[in-house]
């Protein structure tokens, strides 16, 4: 598959969400991230006001990034992935590339406060509008997508990097299906791998697995935005912001915590004794 990073697809993504979508943008459920009476965003707290990431954000200094032969200069633009847990922006600058960045080296904390006040407006949170146009529907004949109505609602999205074609993923997919994850959370496969997206929809059918997936030739780039480099099959639990409230490789005792993990943050069903699902096989 070609590779291409968010940036580089902004131009592109806008004739998606027009042609793709079967509701225009004004027949999304109101969303408004504003809240004045919020606490001000500091860099201290802004994994706790996730609700006002931007989505684009700009360095206001110069920045090396590392092992890269050129600085970035002030007023690169680039699409907030996430903040990590380290108090880093995770940032994708399109062909500039997709870097862990200081924050006090963009715009992010004078951004997210202008979302709190009402200045900058939020279509849906982040990672709902990062991916919810490329999703599609793995439980219906013709393929068609998940659409934003539903995408912008949803809480969360559990992210499973996997192969279908690739030896142990009916295991997974059977192991991942036995857990029902609570109604607001929205589980996602980023294919790795080549397939045409009739293929990928037959593969989750024959195995009642009903996620939604990502377009085949865009999910490297969003695998690489995500995750980073994959080595096997890989889990993500994160927030409709994007936040990561859980990760792992597949491997033995995963899915207990995957299901602790559900629990803890949608209030999923209880968690499953170590076995229930039977032998968790090693990615």
């Amino acid at each position: 598959m070609t590779h291409f990073s968010l940036g580089s697809l902004s131009a592109w993504v806008l004739l998606v969400l027009v042609a793709a979508l079967p509701v225009s943008a004004n027949e999304l459920p109101i969303y408004d991230a504003s809240d004045e009476n919020a606490v001000e965003v500091t860099e201290t707290n802004l994994l706790a006001s996730e609700r006002f990431w931007p989505y684009h954000v700009a360095l206001v200094q110069s920045w090396q990034p590392p092992e890269q032969p050129r600085a970035l200069r002030p007023g690169t633009r680039g699409v907030l992935i996430r903040v990590e847990a380290s108090g880093r922006a995770r940032l994708d600058f399109g062909r500039d590339g997709l870097f862990q960045v200081p924050v006090s080296k963009t715009d992010l904390v004078a951004r997210a406060n202008r979302v709190r006040r009402g200045e900058l407006a939020k279509l849906a949170p982040n990672l709902a509008v990062a991916i919810g146009p490329r999703l599609l529907v793995s439980g219906s004949g013709p393929l068609r997508p998940v659409g934003m109505q539903r995408v912008s609602q949803t809480e969360g999205f559990l992210s499973v990097f996997a192969d279908p074609d690739a030896e142990g993923f009916e295991e997974l997919a059977k192991a991942l299906a036995s857990l029902r994850p609570p109604a607001g959370v929205t589980v996602v496969l980023f294919p790795q791998g080549s397939h045409s997206d009739a293929a990928l929809r037959d593969r989750l059918r024959s195995l009642q697995w009903p996620a939604a997936f990502v377009y085949d030739f865009l999910s490297e780039s969003y695998t690489r935005s995500q995750w980073g480099e994959l080595s096997g099959f890989a889990l993500q639990l994160q927030s409709n912001e994007g936040r990561v409230l859980f990760q792992s490789p597949w491997q033995e005792g995963v899915l207990e915590k995957l299901a602790a993990a559900l629990q803890a943050s949608f209030g999923g069903p209880p968690v499953p004794e170590a076995g229930e699902h039977g032998p968790v096989p090693a990615s």
